[in-house]
């Protein structure tokens, strides 16, 4: 078995880089709006009124018109639907976006544990050539989900994720051209070593540690009571923090243990996250709720 650790990663400058360009990947609108919907609009029906929208990104510091101008893409691609409530404009998730954030909680928001068994999930496929549109967005749906290709129509993942391929596979429309099947590894070569071709476990390594470095100095500040614990703060913190951590168990397929490297970053990671969900996550539920109402008794 491989093992991992921080000094194999790159220099530290070079994780400096990394850990940078998280944070300014995780200050785009449209990741902000999406962990915005995802994590608070469900307590409010789906629906959110757009001046409350622009207030709760200016808190975070981005400005309205890059606000507007993501939102319009949202409702281009059907993620978020225009809806008005009372007088006020808003925007509503879509059924297909609904279903995808409740499917992704079970991803981003549990407490995944390393599998003990060693049951896996196959996705075979048989696309013709004249979809080879279809064939591509569905290779790359799968991967996103943490699939890995085994050959060119074969996927596997973990048992776990048996609901996310049905996801991928359901919204695609191309069930006809899908079989799914569950099974273990009986031979030749070890799962381990099969296991490190198929997924690259150092990216999915550096890209926990990099969360870790980004935002433990953070979680050290709350835990000494450097930082006020109010819901505007939970709301600014605990929202950059969820996106940043929301792409990073879709990469992680959820691995059984014994197919891990040691000092697997990811529990350090895990329990980073975790401090803050559970620390700030209701707080900055309360924020969104009070700026809704607000906005909804102004109508």
């Amino acid at each position: 078995m491989n093992e991992w650790s921080a000094d194999t990663t790159l220099k530290d400058e070079a994780l400096s880089e990394r850990r940078d360009a998280l944070l300014q990947g995780i200050a785009r609108p449209q990741s902000l709006i999406f962990t915005i919907y995802g994590a608070y609009s469900r307590a409010l029906d789906g629906w959110m009124p757009v001046g409350a929208l622009l207030e709760l990104l200016r808190e975070i510091g981005v400005e309205d018109a890059a606000v507007r101008s993501a939102l319009s893409r949202f409702k281009r691609r059907g993620v978020l639907l225009s809806e008005s409530r009372d007088g006020l404009a808003g925007y509503a998730l879509s059924e297909s976006a609904r279903r995808t954030f409740d499917t992704g909680d079970a991803r981003v928001l549990e407490r995944r544990e390393p599998p003990s068994n060693d049951l896996w999930v196959l996705i075979a496929f048989s696309i013709p050539e004249k979809s080879r549109d279809l064939r591509y967005r569905l290779r790359s749906r799968l991967s996103r989900v943490g699939f890995a290709q085994v050959t060119g129509g074969l996927w596997i993942a973990p048992e776990g994720l048996e609901p996310d391929a049905r996801l991928v596979i359901d919204s695609l429309g191309v069930i006809d051209h899908v079989d799914v099947f569950r099974g273990e590894h009986v031979a030749s070569r070890s799962m381990p070593e099969a296991v490190g071709e198929w997924w690259d476990l150092n990216a999915i390594a550096d890209g926990y540690q990099d969360f870790t470095l980004a935002f433990e100095t953070l979680m050290e500040d709350y835990q000494a009571d450097q930082i006020p614990m109010t819901p505007l703060q939970a709301f600014i913190d605990y929202t950059r923090v969820l996106t940043a951590w929301r792409p990073l168990p879709y990469r992680d397929p959820g691995l059984p243990e014994a197919h891990l490297p040691h000092n697997w970053p990811g529990i350090q990671a895990t329990r980073t996250f975790f401090y803050f969900y559970d620390t700030l996550g209701d707080l900055a539920q309360q924020h969104v709720i009070n700026i809704c109402s607000a906005r909804n008794a102004q109508s």
